[in-house]
């Protein structure tokens, strides 16, 4: 059963790094209910998922923590996350660490079917930790929103251009207050460049 996640937390192997901030922060979303099931396994297989605990949150799962819902088949996963992932891995920084890229692909597909802004239904501070997240591990789709788009959005107009999909359809956020706010017009702004800290 899972205990606590601020255990989860405590057993960070490099706390505050975006990476680990990420992960715990959707699964802690996840067992809040936040986010669909499949997000407390963060869509990974129990092999891969039990890897990624033991690697960033060494002692973890020896000290009881584990997901509180049972594993989903991976052809139970919604039809648009596989497409989020692939788009998200194939869009690394050359020198993240190809492991630590994937997990944190499926931490942002998984953040991609809350009902609200992406760094919110990951657990995040704020925009600015999806930012540093992408700019650090996914610098070229960092790059590549240039029209400030929010992020969320962005990866759905992303996969839909690399699957020739129209109309696109748009995450899972219409309950959100702010929907009229992020899915009017873009406007063009210079990227700033984030430290991948």
């Amino acid at each position: 059963m899972n205990r606590s996640l601020l255990l989860l937390d405590a057993f960070a192997a490099h706390p505050g790094d975006a990476v680990s901030r990420a992960l715990s922060g959707v699964l802690e979303a996840a067992s809040a209910g936040g986010l669909p099931r499949f997000a407390q396994w963060l869509g990974l297989p129990p092999d891969e998922f039990l890897c990624m605990l033991d690697t960033c949150f060494p002692g973890a799962a020896q000290s009881g923590w584990e997901p509180d819902a049972p594993q989903v088949e991976p052809a139970a996963l919604p039809c648009e996350f596989d497409d989020l992932v692939r788009m998200l891995w194939f869009g690394r920084s050359a020198q993240a660490d190809p492991r630590h890229a994937l997990w944190a692909a499926h931490a942002l597909a998984c953040g991609c079917f809350g009902q609200g802004h992406l760094w919110q239904d990951m657990g995040l501070s704020g925009r600015h930790e999806v930012s540093a997240l992408l700019s650090g591990t996914f610098l070229p789709v960092f790059s590549a929103n240039t029209t400030n788009m929010k992020w969320k959005k962005f990866f759905y107009h992303r996969v839909c251009e690399e699957l020739d999909l129209h109309p696109c359809p748009e995450p899972s956020c219409s309950g959100c207050d702010h929907y009229a706010e992020c899915h009017g017009s873009e406007e063009t702004v210079a990227i700033r460049f984030l430290p991948s800290a």
